[in-house]
């Protein structure tokens, strides 16, 4: 700024400058001499001429020319091109080169006009020597140097402006390499920059919701497996009537499909079990027969069958989970699967404690999230609620945790129908079956 403001200083100062150095100031001198000499009286044109000499443009009048020349300089053709350009009237164009010093003064270009027999020494850039080259360059030198300046600031916070981001991108990268993990990097730079950045931090959180799936997919399948394998262990060691083969048959059957959705899914695929027609009534009524069959207070309530197309391991899990929960915190548990007003509607009542309003809040959260105040809850609390939750939504229904009365607590769970019957399945709505 202080440059800019000297060089404007310098250019735009009120009073007049001098004429620039060079060729055509001393052209122009040359022929207003030269005009001035040849209106004159050839008696008062040496007086003329001594009058119009100066020491950087002397007049000698009557001389021979040409003299013995010297090697030009950028000056004499300089000023060659300057007086042939003025095109003097009646007048022969003038004779111009440097002359070595035999009796001339050194430094002069000599111009000579032989119709006068006059000749007029210039001398080389007499005014462009020292300061006044300095004080000449200086405006121009100042608008330049202010220029590259600015330029080389520019360039300098460009350089910045894309490096920048690309190094916090470059050790976002490198510590997701070491730990797995990094955090989120906002997004700054050019928008090619900002571009990659975005796809970056994109990658990441698609990796850590990937990963927190693979988690919860782990905890809910362990979390289930303990119903079959305690429901197996307790025909083990019971014996007799409760070693039921064709119970323990569907238990191991249980457990086998659960791993191969869960293997399936560590892999890198989605789970792949494949949504069936089923009687979801049936399913409700297999799994209550399953705890009663080894002494738990579980039934499931009569009624027509109700045919749903879903997952079904997955409603199967859904139940397990459900009644496990009410069996551990209550002494009955029952099951009722209806149909109404065209939805599917799944009700699960105990007659255990219940929940609070606290619990109920923090009932459906994420299995894989932390819940501090697990600690202060005595009941109903733990990975069956979340993971029925997620088969709820990934069925496209709605659950609510309702007041059992005198007490206890009711699961309302409902579906939306997917039609009635499916391919290759008969039709059943004559026959009093309902279906959804």
């Amino acid at each position: 700024m202080l440059g800019v403001a000297l060089a404007a200083l310098l250019t735009l100062r009120a009073e007049e400058p001098a004429p620039p150095p060079g060729a055509w100031p001393d052209a122009i001198g040359v022929a207003n001499a030269l005009r001035a000499i040849k209106a004159t009286r050839e008696a008062d044109r040496p007086a003329m001429a001594s009058a119009l000499s100066t020491p950087d443009l002397p007049i000698v009048l009557d001389t021979d020319a040409p003299c013995r020349p010297q090697a030009e300089h950028l000056a004499t053709r300089s000023l060659r091109r300057a007086l042939y350009a003025l095109e003097i009237p009646d007048t022969w164009a003038p004779l111009v080169m440097n002359c070595v010093a035999d009796g001339w003064p050194p430094g002069f270009t000599h111009v000579s006009f032989e119709s006068l027999r006059a000749t007029f020494l210039v001398r080389n850039y007499a005014r462009v020597h020292g300061s006044g080259m300095l004080l000449a360059t200086l405006p121009i030198m100042l608008w330049i140097g202010t220029i590259a300046a600015g330029a080389a600031v520019l360039l300098l916070w460009l350089a910045w402006y894309v490096r920048r981001p690309l190094g916090l991108l470059a050790d976002a990268v490198a510590q997701y390499e070491a730990l797995g993990r990094s955090a989120p990097i906002r997004e700054a730079g050019p928008s090619e920059v900002r571009g990659v950045i975005h796809a970056f931090n994109a990658l990441q959180e698609r990796l850590a919701r990937s990963a927190e799936a693979r988690v919860c997919a782990l905890m809910g399948v362990a979390h289930d497996l303990r119903t079959p394998v305690t429901r197996l262990a307790l025909r083990v060691e019971m014996g007799g009537e409760y070693a039921d083969r064709e119970g323990m048959s569907r238990d191991i059957d249980l457990m086998k499909r659960m791993l191969d959705n869960a293997m399936s899914l560590f892999r890198g695929h989605d789970e792949t079990e494949a949504w069936e027609m089923v009687d979801l009534a049936a399913i409700a009524r297999e799994v209550s027969a399953d705890f009663a069959a080894v002494g738990r207070a579980v039934r499931a309530r009569p009624g027509p069958p109700v045919l749903l197309r879903c997952q079904p391991v997955a409603m199967t899990r859904l139940f397990g989970n459900l009644l496990e929960n009410g069996r551990r915190h209550a002494s009955t548990v029952s099951v009722v699967v209806d149909e109404e007003d065209g939805e599917v509607v799944i009700e699960v009542s105990d007659d255990g404690p219940g929940m609070s309003v606290r619990q109920r809040r923090s009932a459906f959260m994420e299995m894989s999230r932390k819940i501090p105040e697990y600690g202060d809850f005595d009941g109903h609390l733990g990975l069956g609620l979340p993971i029925v939750a997620k088969i709820v939504r990934e069925h496209h229904g709605r659950m609510a945790l309702l007041d059992a009365k005198p007490c206890g607590l009711v699961v309302r769970i409902v579906l939306p129908c997917a039609g009635s019957g499916g391919a290759g399945q008969p039709d059943m709505s004559r026959s009093g079956v309902m279906s959804c």
